[in-house]
């Protein structure tokens, strides 16, 4: 069977923790060339993040929220932001910049990573458990309201379905499914279907 591989480059300051999220990923199935570095100068500056499919970052870097933004301007690279649990906000000001998806360390397994950065690449967005329940919501009604359709379809998102598994889930077509998340998006006002993702825990809407 002929699988797409996909390439990643790591931006993680903590040298062993870098180390073993190289490890995690080297040989992972679906996972091809893996680069690493441990600043954003470098990650500038090194070949490989031009042909990056995915690039998974410590969220902590300074000037990380700049790099996702320059990242989803200048190429198609798809950003996965990563941190503690206890720094679930700096998670959200990155998927406000562009990040399609948030990590959380103490969430993480070598198979989780793998599938999260594969369905990243596949054009899911992933939002684990613990980034949903942990962030502070605000208040909901200086939120816009969702319906019960748009906030199962956002949920269902933010859980890592693709569009299509979503349409066979609740017995929707794939356009409608993708024209209820364009709704969504548009009302909360964001940028992306993780941005919208991340708008709508903040206000408590899923």
């Amino acid at each position: 069977m002929n699988q797409h591989v996909t390439d990643v480059m790591v931006v993680e300051a903590h040298a062993v923790f870098r180390q073993g999220l190289v490890a995690c990923l080297d040989g992972f199935d679906g996972i091809g060339r893996v680069e690493s570095v441990a600043s954003i100068a470098e990650a500038w500056s090194h070949p490989a993040l031009g042909e990056a499919e995915v690039v998974l970052l410590d969220a902590m870097l300074d000037g990380a929220a700049d790099f996702v933004a320059s990242v989803l301007e200048f190429t198609d690279t798809r950003v996965v932001a990563l941190a503690a649990k206890d720094h679930i906000e700096r998670l959200a000001t990155l998927v406000d910049a562009g990040a399609v998806a948030a990590l959380v360390r103490e969430d993480l397994t070598p198979e989780r990573l793998g599938l999260s950065l594969r369905a990243v690449a596949a054009g899911a967005t992933t939002m684990f458990a613990a980034y949903r329940t942990q962030l502070p919501a605000a208040a909901a009604a200086e939120g816009p309201t969702l319906s019960a359709r748009e906030q199962q379809v956002l949920s269902l998102v933010a859980d890592g379905l693709p569009t299509r598994e979503i349409g066979e889930e609740l017995h929707y077509s794939e356009r409608t499914v993708k024209k209820v998340l364009g709704d969504v998006v548009v009302k909360l006002g964001a940028r992306s279907r993780s941005q919208a993702i991340a708008r709508a825990v903040r206000q408590g809407i899923i």
